[in-house]
């Protein structure tokens, strides 16, 4: 039922946004009682709180395969597949998040890592559910949650190390590209906190134009490709000009 409830609550805020949401509203759409959310969220807050942390783990599990496609492939390709990602992760996100800036409350759970603790808060209870599956089903049949950094698993942390709240996918992308830079696949004098800026700040800014003026207006106006793979093509090349070694 947490489930169930938690995937109402992220469609509803996506539609009405975090200040226009409501309990009844969300309760009405998992097809529960509203006095049913307490059973499994403590307040409203508390499961808002837990529906953000749903979305913002679509971009912990892509910086996740970000960090292991390190070697592999080439920068270029590996981040134009980030880019692309992060451009539908802040499309997401944004609709929620705008309520978020003026509430202290919700600010200070995403300072104190709020999405990856109630990540891994929501892994661990699966986990004992999953063992007294295993109790039911018997050896050899595994009911278990999947691992870190997987999709619908706890998050991994970071090539960069253990950093907490909105910046640790900024720094997981440092990471990324410093262990780029140690194989010789990132030049040496690359500045690499500015780089990850720049990819991020610029999937932000297309996901925030499309969602205020639409993809034909960005396209037009701004004179950037509406489709996420294409824009990210152009943004990574643009990015990475002059930090890549000479083939």
């Amino acid at each position: 039922m947490r489930d169930r409830i938690l995937a109402a609550a992220v469609a509803v805020i996506r539609a009405r946004g975090i200040t226009a949401a409501t309990t009844k509203e969300i309760a009405r759409s998992a097809g529960v009682s509203e006095g049913s959310l307490y059973n499994h969220f403590a307040n409203k807050t508390a499961l808002f709180a837990a529906a953000l942390a749903e979305v913002t783990g679509t971009a912990r599990t892509a910086m996740a395969a970000l960090a292991a496609s390190a070697g592999r492939n080439t920068v270029e390709e590996n981040l134009v597949r980030l880019a692309a990602d992060m451009v539908r992760f802040y499309g997401e996100l944004l609709p929620m998040t705008g309520p978020v800036l003026a509430d202290p409350e919700l600010i200070a759970w995403l300072r104190d890592n709020g999405p990856v603790s109630e990540q891994r808060r929501a892994a661990k209870a699966q986990n004992g559910v999953s063992a007294k599956a295993r109790a039911r089903t018997g050896p050899g049949q595994d009911a278990g949650a999947p691992p870190s950094g997987a999709p619908g698993g706890p998050p991994a942390d970071p090539a960069g190390g253990a950093v907490t709240g909105p910046v640790l996918g900024h720094s997981a992308l440092i990471g990324y590209l410093e262990a780029e830079r140690r194989a010789g696949r990132v030049t040496a004098d690359a500045p690499l906190p500015s780089l990850a800026a720049a990819l991020l700040g610029g999937c932000q800014q297309h996901a925030f134009l499309t969602r205020l003026a639409g993809p034909e207006a960005v396209a037009a106006g701004a004179g950037l490709p509406a489709a996420p793979e294409e824009f990210a093509a152009g943004l990574v090349r643009a990015v990475l000009s002059g930090h890549l070694p000479p083939e």
